[in-house]
């Protein structure tokens, strides 16, 4: 196993634990006293962090992916 496939399978792990990790509905803070308003709320830093985060983990294993077909 190369140091690729051992990234792409950590990488995937990883992505799957944010996601079930993080429920985007449970954070809005205020979703609960008017729908409308919660839609427009700003998102934390903890919470934009997560997603940048996200974001580029999918990044890399899209790339991981794309290396891994042409090299085998």
């Amino acid at each position: 196993m190369s140091i690729f496939d051992l990234g792409w399978f950590t990488i995937s792990f990883i992505i799957i634990g944010i996601v079930l990790l993080i429920d985007p509905k449970s954070s809005m803070t205020g979703a609960s006293s008017n729908a409308v308003a919660g839609l427009f709320a700003s998102q934390s830093s903890g919470q934009q962090f997560i997603y940048k985060f996200s974001a580029s983990l999918i990044t890399l294993f899209f790339i991981l992916t794309t290396v891994l077909s042409l090299v085998e």
